[in-house]
């Protein structure tokens, strides 16, 4: 018979490009044999609680397909009988953050206790990061740019109830403020309810191994109508964030979307055309989701006359899995 504790801290929420803070992990408290478990099955067993040692009450623990599930009781407790196939286990409550236990070997005949440990939702913004505004005009003119969007964390250059600036044949835009040229607009905000988008009970996106992001990502863009500085832009920053980990699922907002979950945008004069993109995506471990999902499909864009293009994206936590 063997005992032993281990602190595994293998989930995360990012709340910035720079920063991450642990707000969600499990504790496996003891692993041992147990002769009165059937053969086969492994008992899991522990506590739901809350960064401030409070009882979780109401939520669910299931291995990945659903198959096994239970649900925390008055005092946290949770008992679930699961295969020794079974190498992943979640727990997910509406209000709390979600913990996955990834892989585990689940052993013939043993009683594990695991704690799962969760912080409210409330608690955990969401970043919309780096979404960058590009404005294309044949001649000069001046525009004003306006967000709906209550909290706001970062812009550059600065925005004072809104961007003044005048464009050129070339791209660059020049804010009146200061009267310094800038190659786009650029600002962050946060929200508390950001997920993937359903539409009418299907989710559309696609997962990906992350071995193949810049070629998923040169193709998606260009099927979206970035072009090709766009595209650079667009992979440098969320390249290296695609490839943290092993596959990913990834979802694309586009025009009214973006206007509809983001953020709005008012401009004047109002363009001739405007695309407006952003990613939605999140980690995983394994190629699976537990949902039905299909390809998605982007509609022509044109280039002609005013032209204004916005990227940005967010990283989602698993919960938004089960929204």
């Amino acid at each position: 018979m063997k005992k032993f504790l281990i602190l595994f801290t293998l989930f995360y929420s990012f709340v910035s490009n720079a920063e991450s803070i642990m707000r969600d992990y499990y504790v496996v408290v003891s692993d041992v044999y147990d002769e009165n478990i059937k053969p086969g099955t492994c008992l899991l067993t522990g506590k739901t609680i809350d960064v401030n040692d409070n009882n979780i009450v109401g939520g669910t623990v299931s291995n990945f397909d659903r198959s096994r599930a239970t649900v925390s009781k008055a005092d946290g407790s949770y008992s679930l009988l699961l295969s020794t196939h079974d190498t992943a286990v979640f727990f997910y409550h509406e209000n709390y953050g979600e913990v996955v236990i990834w892989k585990y070997n689940f052993q013939s005949q043993h009683r594990v206790e695991v704690n799962f440990i969760s912080m409210e939702y409330s608690e955990i913004p969401v970043v919309q990061e780096k979404p960058v505004i590009y404005l294309y005009s044949e001649n000069e003119m001046d525009v004003d740019l306006t967000l709906k969007h209550s909290n706001l964390t970062f812009t550059y250059p600065s925005y004072s109830q809104g961007w003044h600036v005048k464009t050129n044949r070339e791209g660059g835009i020049t804010n009146h403020m200061d009267g310094k040229t800038f190659p786009y607009l650029f600002w962050e905000g946060e929200t508390e309810n950001l997920g993937l988008k359903n539409y009418n009970g299907v989710i559309s996106g696609t997962i990906i191994n992350t071995d193949s992001t810049i070629a998923f990502l040169e193709n998606t863009l260009t099927a979206i109508g970035l072009n090709a500085t766009e595209q650079t832009d667009f992979i440098t920053y969320w390249g290296p964030r695609l490839i943290q980990s092993r596959f990913a699922f990834v979802q694309f907002l586009i025009d009214d979307e973006v206007d509809q979950l983001i953020a709005g945008l008012d401009v004047n004069p109002t363009p001739e055309n405007q695309r407006r993109v952003y990613m939605l995506f999140t980690p995983l471990e394994k190629p699976q989701v537990p949902f039905e999902f299909e390809p998605q499909v982007f509609c022509d864009f044109s280039r002609t006359g005013f032209t204004v293009v916005e990227w940005g994206g967010s990283q989602l936590s698993l919960r938004t899995l089960f929204q």
